[in-house]
């Protein structure tokens, strides 16, 4: 990309992307098939500013040449980094990248759940699941993308919450990830945040 300040993607497939991210870590995608992964990776080439980034296209391949392997070892690797029983490797949780003792529930989780208030939303577990997973997040973030007025609240939203905290996910995501699809969704959203960042503040190619 030679062109930061050409960068462009539809509102189409920015939604479409968030909305593979909701589901995957929804955990929507454990028991899908090679064939379903390279049909994604034939979907994915299809956002040409995405395919033609580094990680975005790693990624991609990835999904076109899924190993049985991989297959059979994506659900235990995505329970180790996300779910648990012990301790996650990979928090997907935004409040343990923001509160100093990495702890969850916290005064940050209380912002992001005021924030869905704010746009009249809750999540269904208020109270008793953290707010600030990131599927929780993504869910929020597609319903703003999907209203054409909150345009300015999406923003807001992805500045002061989603890129302060992802992009280290992603990076635990990398140190720790056992599997080829784990780490996959690592390289494709570290990159998509690095795009959108680009796109929405016209900064750098960095997601702080």
């Amino acid at each position: 990309m030679n062109k930061l300040s050409a960068i462009h993607m539809e509102q189409e497939d920015r939604l479409l992307l968030y909305q593979l991210f909701w589901h995957y870590y929804h955990g929507d995608l454990i028991k899908v098939t090679a064939i379903d992964w390279a049909n994604l990776g034939e979907l994915l080439r299809t956002i040409t500013v995405l395919s033609e980034s580094e990680l975005g296209n790693q990624a991609i391949c990835i999904f076109d040449e899924v190993s049985e392997e991989s297959l059979q070892t994506f659900g235990f690797d995505y329970n180790r980094l996300f779910v648990g029983p012990n301790r996650l490797l990979a928090s997907p949780y935004e409040s343990t990248y923001s509160n100093v003792e990495g702890n969850i529930m916290q005064q940050e989780t209380i912002k992001v759940r005021n924030f869905y208030h704010y746009e009249g939303l809750q999540v269904a577990e208020e109270g008793q699941f953290p707010d600030d997973h990131i599927q929780y997040e993504l869910e929020f973030i597609c319903y703003l993308l999907s209203q054409n007025e909150k345009e300015s609240d999406l923003n807001l939203f992805l500045e002061n919450h989603f890129f302060k905290w992802v992009n280290k996910h992603c990076e635990r995501v990398e140190e720790h990830s056992q599997n080829r699809l784990t780490l996959a969704f690592a390289y494709l959203l570290k990159e998509f945040l690095q795009l959108e960042k680009i796109i929405i503040e016209g900064g750098e190619p960095n997601v702080n």
